[in-house]
């Protein structure tokens, strides 16, 4: 794994510590589950049932892959050896989580995420108001709403390219 990737998986295991004790433990994406759906009021709804559940789906694919030692809890190391592989089967494990969240977020089921939706999605999950701001800046042009497919295809070079062109996937949850 090259340093531009060990530098997203550092800012994501920092994300997904949602309660800051170091590790990342199913109750991080329970917390995380509850402030995005909390952040719509969308917490009872179909919508929100099913972003929930594909945070579940995402931290089994992760305990899975990364708990060597069985404990619950995976520390920043044991996330940065297995999140690639996790990565690897991203249309699977992590890409439908990120199709609930833009579903979430698209309030009107339009195919379009407008700046305010996707800031407080971003927000939710710990990335500063004004970082998150400039990746939906980034993700669009002239201020359109984001579509899925550029939300998806920013998602995926998040977890795997190393490529530093480009800049409005490594930056999807702010500045490094």
């Amino acid at each position: 794994m090259g340093a531009l990737l060990d530098q997203k998986y550092a800012k994501l295991f920092f994300l997904l510590d949602a309660n800051g004790d170091g590790v990342i433990a199913e109750d991080d994406f329970a917390l995380m589950a509850g402030r995005v759906t909390a952040a719509f009021g969308e917490e009872r709804t179909a919508k929100g049932r099913t972003y929930a559940a594909e945070m579940t789906n995402y931290w089994r694919a992760l305990r899975e892959t990364a708990d060597a030692d069985g404990d619950g809890r995976i520390d920043h190391d044991e996330f940065r050896r297995a999140v690639s592989r996790v990565s690897d089967k991203f249309d699977t494990l992590i890409g439908p989580l990120y199709l609930a969240g833009f579903r979430l977020a698209d309030r009107d089921d339009d195919g379009l995420v407008g700046r305010d939706d996707f800031v407080t999605v971003l927000v939710a999950i710990g990335v500063p108001a004004a970082e998150a701001e400039a990746t939906f800046d980034r993700l669009t042009e002239d201020g359109e709403p984001l579509t899925e497919d550029r939300l998806m295809t920013a998602a995926a070079h998040y977890y795997r390219d190393e490529d530093p062109a480009h800049t409005a996937s490594h930056l999807l949850f702010g500045a490094l």
